[in-house]
């Protein structure tokens, strides 16, 4: 008897215990919570007929190491891989347009990540709580960084935002205790309150007279002009 339950092209459930699963060709879209809770569930192959992987798919599988995301997937839904604790590295493929809320949010052992020049926001929660991530390098393609984006990123030291960025959410970098730079520049706008709280050594470096410069003094954040 199958493990998976598939109707039209979209695996609807996996009931299996395996520490390695190789999903079916025949699959096209990996539906909502697929895989929730298989704690098990360490190494997933993923074929290139997927397009879509829905929200929760990998919902707190919490042994999952290793995950291969296809160039034919266009979109990764919200909550995806939240509370994948020991998941460390991922590459997102330039197919993928956009990365929903929450996506990684909880995956504390995520030292490494790599975003292409196709993605065009950084939703809410993207990065929320993952501790390990040293540094991620956001794109130019990225317009917008969403509410709480990289809260709790505890390990980040520097970041640059690209100057294709217009809007930065509130509590974006809240508590990334680490964070000791990040370049902001004159294309920024808007910037949401606390959007730096807790990020006590930072100093946001911008050009002079800039909407980051004027943010910095208004929130007593230290400054240093390029």
């Amino acid at each position: 008897m199958s493990d998976f339950i598939i109707k039209n092209g979209v695996l609807e459930k996996y009931t299996g215990n395996e520490t390695k699963v190789v999903i079916p060709d025949s699959v096209t879209e990996i539906g909502e919570h697929a895989f929730g809770g298989c704690e098990s569930l360490k190494e997933i192959t993923i074929p290139d007929s997927v397009t879509k992987i829905g929200r929760y798919a990998f919902f707190c599988c919490v042994s999952l190491e290793n995950i291969t995301i296809p160039d034919s997937v266009t979109m990764i839904g919200d909550r995806v891989f939240f509370c994948c604790k020991s998941l460390e590295k991922i590459t997102i493929p330039d197919s993928v347009k956009k990365i929903g809320y929450d996506a990684f949010c909880g995956c504390k052992s995520l030292k490494e990540i790599t975003i292409p020049d196709s993605v065009k926001e950084i939703g809410g929660g993207t990065f929320y709580e993952c501790k390990s991530l040293k540094e991620i390098t956001i794109p130019d393609s990225v317009t917008e960084i969403g509410e709480g984006a990289f809260i709790g990123c505890e390990s980040l030291k520097e970041i640059i935002i690209p100057s294709s960025v217009t809007e930065i959410g509130k509590y974006a970098f809240r508590n990334c205790k680490s964070l000791e730079k990040i370049t902001i520049p004159s294309s920024v706008i808007k910037i949401g309150n606390y959007a730096f709280d807790g990020c006590e050594d930072l100093v946001i470096k911008a050009s002079e007279n800039s909407y980051a410069h004027k943010y910095a003094e208004e929130n007593e954040i230290k400054f240093e002009a390029v």
